[in-house]
C-alpha cells in the first residue's frame, strides 16, 4: 500500500500535473461510486414493464442422426464475439429447447451431448421476431470435423467494428505449425507478422505495444508487455485478433488486441490424457533423440452439481530445436516448462455466476538466440515463472442489466543470463566471449474493473450501454549488470571498448485509472454505430487521456449481402516500465583504439537521462520522469460481400500513426571532456498502411478455404526502446534514424484451409509468402552503412501441411457410456524445402558479406493425441 501511495506524492518541477492527477483521481473515484450503485438503481426500477418479454427469442430441436430426439444436450447462447457469459437451455424429451426474452444480434449456439459430437452454428437474431434453429448430431464415433460455422462473421450491420479473425480450438490444433499455441497461431492471421527476432507485430506495432487478454484481464508481463503469459491449448475455447478495436472498454495499449476466451467446467467427470506430442529431432538424416514432447491432461469435476465446477488443464512443454550454420550438438535451444489453467465456476443462479482462475506458467529458454552468427557461449537463456490469480463476478438483473467485475492479481518473475564472465566479443563475423548483460526482474500486477450493462434502451432505434471504471497497478524489482564488450576489426584488432559501471536496484511503478462508456447503436437493420469515450490517467506516464472512438456499419440494398464499415479510434499505451527508470540503467564508457591498440582520444562516457525531446547538451534543466505514453490513431474503411452463400470477400484499407514513443539516441560531446548522454525521448513515431483482400468460404458444412493478400507499408524510428532493450539490451547503441521498419513486408499471400478427405482423413494446408524481411549494412564499429534497413533477405515461402485421422480405442468406455479415441496425425513444414534463411551476414568488413545463412529446413513430426 505504501509503493502504491507514493506514486501520488506530488513533486517540485511537476505541480500543474499533480493537480491535475488529483482531479482525475477524484473523478475515478466519483465514477467508481456511480458504478458501485448501479446496480441498486436497477433492483429499485423493476418496474412491471422491466420484466416485459421483449418479443426475441430462439427455439429449435435436437437430434440424432436417424432423426430420433435427444433429450438433456445441453445448449449454450452466447454473443459473437463474446461478452460476459452464454446462456444455458437443456433439450426436453422431445428434443425441444428454447430461449426468451433475447437481445437482437449476433450469436454463437452450440450443443453438446454425451455419445454425440460438439456441434456449432452462428445466427442473427432481430427484434421481435421468434428464430427456429434445429441440430442435428453426429455420434461420437464419426471421425472428428472442425464445426467453424460458430464463429464465422455473419453479413450484418451488428458489428460496425472490423472484421476480426477468430480461430477456434478446433483450428488451433489443426493448422500446421511447430506447436499446437496461440502465438504459434497468431501469425496467421492477416495483418501480423513474426519479425526473424520471434516478435509479434500488429499494424507496424511491435507486440510490446499491443495487448493479450484472457478472460477480460491483461496477460502481458508487467515489466516488458512481451505475450509471455500463455494458457494450456485445451483451456482455449477460441482466440481473436483485432486490428480496429473500437471498444472503449478496452484500454492501454496502441497497437493490436488478441483475446483469448477459456473453456468452462463441464457439468460431468471427466479425465483425459489429451495429448503427447512426441517428436524426434532429426540431424542429417538420423534420429539424434527426442526433439519435443507436449503432453496434456484434462479434468472436469463438478464438486457439487450444478453448482460448483472445477477443471483443470495442464500441459508440459518440452522443445528442442537446431540452428542450421553451427556445429553439432552445439546447434540446439531447448526450452522446457509447464503451464496450468484450473478454474472454479460457482454458479449462485440462474442469473449469478462467480468464477475463479489460477494460471501458472513457469518456462525455461536456453541458448534462445542462437544464429550461425551467435554460437552458444555468446547467446542467452531466459527464465520465467509465475501465477494470474484471477475472481469474476457476473451477475444479471430482470431488467436484463448486468453487472461484471474481475480483479486479477499477476506475479511474473524473470530472469536472463550468458554463459560465462568472459567480455562479449563483436567481430564481423559474429558475436564471441560470453553475451554482457545480466538481469532479474520480479514484476507483479493487480487489475480491477468493473462494468455494467444497461438493459437495452430503445430511442430512434435500440442502444447496448457499457460503462465502468478500471485500475491497472504495475510494479518490479530488479538488477542489472553488464560486463565490457570489445569490438574487433576483421584483422582481430582493437577497435572499441564498451565498460559498464554497476547501478543499484531498480523499482519503478506505475498506476493506470480508467473511464469508459460505450453504446452499441442499432438504428435499424441496415446501420449501426458503436460510439465510446474513454479517459485514462496514469501516474508516472500521461496525467490525462482522452480517448473517443467510433465506428460505423451500412449495409445498403434490401438482401444485406453488403456491408460497409468505417471508423476511428484514439489510443493510449501504457508506460514502459524500462522507461520509468531509464536513469538508473548502467552507464556506458566508450574507448576507441587504432591499429596498434593505442586509445584514440580520452574515454568518452554516456550519462542516462530522459530528455522529453530537449537537448541535454545545450540544456540546464531535465525532466525527472516521463509524463508521456504512446499514443495512436487509427482508422480504416471496408466492406464486406457476400459472394455466395458462405463465401464472402473483405476489401479494406487501415491506417494508423503511433506518436509518442520512447526512443534511445546518444547525444556526444563536442569538447572532449563535456560530458555525453544517451538519452531516452519521447519524440519517437510510426506510420502504417495496409490494403488488405480476402476471401472466406465455407461448404459441406465443415470444410473451409482463407485467403488474404496484404499490401503494407511500415516506417518509423528504429532505436524504439522496444527494439533496442527487449528481450535484451543491444550491445552497441547507434544514432536513431527515421526508416524502413524491420517487420516492413510490403507483400503478403497467406492462404490455408480445413478439409474432409475420404477414409476419415482431416487435412490442412498453410501457404506463406511474403517479401523478404528488410536488414542494415554495418561497418566494423556497428554503425549504418547506406540506407538503413535498405537491404532483404530473399522472398519468404513456405508449404506447411497437416493431416490426422481419429480412430475409436476399443473396449474403453467412460462412466457415461461414451466412447474414446485417439488421433494420430502427421506434419510437414517447409515441404518443398524452399531456401527461407534467418541470418546473413551484414558486416562490410567481413569476407562473407551478403552471404545469407541460417537455412530453414523442411521440419517433419507425428503427432499421437487423445480425443473424446
Amino acid at each position: 500500500m505504501k509503493q502504491f501511495l507514493d506514486v501520488w506524492q506530488p513533486t517540485v518541477y511537476d505541480c500543474e500535473d499533480s493537480s491535475l492527477r488529483y482531479r482525475r483521481l477524484f473523478l475515478f473515484v466519483a465514477g467508481t461510486l456511480f458504478l458501485l450503485f448501479l446496480p441498486f438503481v436497477g433492483l429499485a426500477q423493476k418496474a412491471p414493464n422491466a420484466a416485459k418479454p421483449l418479443g426475441t427469442s430462439l427455439k429449435g430441436t435436437v437430434t440424432a442422426q436417424n432423426g430420433q430426439a435427444v433429450a438433456g444436450a445441453t445448449v449454450k447462447l452466447a454473443k459473437n464475439p463474446p461478452i460476459g457469459f452464454p446462456a444455458t437451455a437443456e433439450s426436453d424429451e422431445n428434443g425441444h429447447y428454447e430461449f426468451h426474452n433475447l437481445q437482437a444480434g449476433n450469436y454463437s449456439i452450440s450443443v453438446e451431448s454425451a455419445g454425440f459430437k460438439k456441434a456449432e452454428k452462428a445466427i442473427v437474431l432481430r427484434d421481435e421476431e421468434e428464430s427456429v434453429l434445429d441440430f442435428r448430431l453426429d455420434i461420437a464415433s464419426v471421425v472428428e470435423t472442425v464445426q467453424v460455422t460458430g464463429m464465422a462473421p455473419v453479413m450484418s450491420t451488428e458489428s460496425s467494428t472490423a472484421p476480426v479473425s477468430v480461430v477456434t480450438n478446433a483450428q488451433l490444433v489443426t493448422l500446421p505449425t511447430q506447436q499446437e499455441q496461440v502465438k504459434e497461431v497468431i501469425p496467421v492471421t492477416p495483418g501480423v507478422v513474426r519479425t526473424l527476432d520471434s516478435k509479434l507485430v500488429f499494424k507496424g506495432s511491435d507486440e510490446n505495444q499491443s495487448l493479450l487478454i484472457i478472460n477480460s484481464t491483461r496477460n502481458t508481463d508487467p515489466v516488458t508487455g512481451s505475450f509471455g503469459i500463455t494458457v494450456p491449448t485445451d483451456a482455449v475455447e477460441s482466440f481473436a485478433v483485432y486490428k480496429t478495436p473500437y471498444d472503449a472498454s478496452l484500454g492501454s495499449f496502441s497497437g493490436g488486441l488478441t483475446t483469448i476466451e477459456t473453456k468452462s467446467p463441464a457439468d460431468s467427470w471427466d479425465f483425459n490424457i489429451t495429448k503427447l506430442g512426441l517428436t524426434v529431432l532429426g540431424k542429417n538424416g538420423h534420429i539424434a533423440g527426442l526433439g519435443g514432447a507436449n503432453p496434456s491432461v484434462t479434468v472436469e469435476a463438478p464438486l457439487i452439481p450444478h453448482k460448483l465446477l472445477f477443471s483443470e488443464a495442464f500441459q508440459y512443454e518440452m522443445k528442442k530445436t537446431t540452428v542450421e550454420g553451427l556445429p553439432w550438438p552445439n546447434d540446439i535451444s531447448k526450452k522446457q516448462g509447464f503451464n496450468s489453467y484450473s478454474t472454479l465456476e460457482a454458479i449462485l443462479g440462474t442469473n449469478h455466476l462467480l468464477t475463479l482462475t489460477v494460471n501458472a506458467f513457469p518456462l525455461r529458454t536456453d541458448h534462445i538466440d542462437i544464429s550461425a552468427l551467435i554460437p552458444e557461449p555468446a547467446s542467452n537463456s531466459v527464465n520465467q515463472s509465475g501465477v494470474a490469480i484471477a475472481l469474476s463476478d457476473h451477475y444479471e438483473f430482470e431488467s436484463h442489466a448486468s453487472l461484471s467485475t474481475v480483479a486479477q492479481y499477476t506475479r511474473f518473475d524473470s530472469d536472463a543470463h550468458g554463459y560465462g564472465e568472459e567480455d562479449m566479443v563483436i567481430t564481423p563475423q559474429g558475436y564471441g566471449g560470453n553475451y554482457f548483460n545480466t538481469w532479474s526482474r520480479r514484476g507483479k500486477e493487480f487489475q480491477f474493473l468493473s462494468t455494467y450493462e444497461f438493459s437495452k434502451k430503445e430511442w430512434h432505434g435500440s442502444h447496448e450501454i457499457r460503462a465502468g471504471v478500471d485500475v491497472d497497478w504495475r510494479g518490479f524489482f530488479g538488477t542489472t549488470e553488464s560486463h565490457p564488450i570489445q569490438i574487433l576489426r576483421a584483422d582481430n584488432s582493437l577497435e572499441e571498448t564498451i565498460t559498464f559501471s554497476p547501478v543499484p536496484a531498480q523499482a519503478p511503478s506505475d498506476t493506470v485509472f480508467g473511464e469508459f462508456v460505450q453504446d452499441h447503436w442499432l438504428l435499424n437493420s441496415h446501420v449501426s454505430a458503436d460510439l465510446g469515450f474513454r479517459l485514462t490517467t496514469e501516474t508516472t506516464g500521461r496525467p490525462a487521456g482522452a480517448a473517443p472512438r467510433v465506428g460505423l456499419a451500412y449495409a445498403p440494398g434490401r438482401d444485406e449481402k453488403t456491408v460497409i464499415r468505417a471508423g476511428a479510434g484514439l489510443f493510449y499505451g501504457v508506460l514502459p516500465l524500462l522507461a520509468a527508470d531509464w536513469a538508473d540503467n548502467p552507464t556506458r564508457t566508450i574507448t576507441q583504439f587504432n591499429s596498434a591498440g593505442v586509445p584514440t582520444a580520452p574515454p568518452t562516457t554516456y550519462t542516462n537521462v530522459y530528455t522529453a525531446g530537449v537537448n541535454p547538451l545545450v540544456s540546464l534543466a531535465l525532466p525527472k520522469q516521463p509524463n508521456t505514453t504512446p499514443r495512436n490513431v487509427t482508422w480504416n474503411l471496408g466492406a464486406v460481400r457476400e459472394l455466395r452463400k458462405n463465401m464472402k470477400l473483405d476489401l479494406s484499407y487501415l491506417n494508423s500513426r503511433t506518436s509518442y514513443l520512447f526512443v534511445v539516441e546518444p547525444f556526444i560531446a563536442a569538447a572532449p571532456a563535456a560530458e555525453s548522454f544517451l538519452g531516452l525521448t519521447n519524440r519517437g513515431s510510426s506510420n502504417y498502411h495496409e490494403l488488405e483482400g480476402s476471401l472466406h468460404y465455407t461448404f459441406r458444412d465443415s470444410d473451409q478455404f482463407n485467403a488474404s493478400y496484404i499490401w503494407s507499408h511500415a516506417r518509423g524510428d528504429l532505436n524504439s526502446l522496444s527494439s533496442v532493450m527487449i528481450p535484451f539490451e543491444a550491445p552497441v547503441f547507434r544514432p536513431d534514424v527515421y526508416g524502413i521498419l524491420s517487420s516492413d513486408i510490403p507483400h503478403r499471400f497467406i492462404a490455408w484451409g480445413i478439409f474432409a478427405l475420404p477414409w476419415k482423413v482431416t487435412f490442412s494446408p498453410l501457404v506463406d509468402v511474403h517479401s523478404g524481411f528488410p536488414y542494415s549494412s554495418v561497418d566494423v564499429t556497428q554503425e549504418y552503412v547506406g540506407t538503413p534497413n535498405g537491404l532483404r533477405f530473399p522472398t519468404y515461402f513456405s508449404l506447411d501441411l497437416k493431416a490426422y485421422r481419429t480412430f475409436r480405442i476399443p473396449l474403453w468406455k467412460a462412466k457415461n457410456g461414451k466412447d474414446h479415441h485417439f488421433r494420430l496425425g502427421t506434419y510437414s513444414l517447409n515441404v518443398t524445402n524452399h531456401g527461407n534463411f534467418n541470418t546473413v551476414y551484414n558486416n562490410v568488413a567481413s569476407p562473407n558479406f551478403g552471404q545469407f545463412v541460417g537455412l530453414l529446413y523442411r521440419h517433419e513430426g507425428m503427432t499421437l493425441d487423445f480425443v473424446d
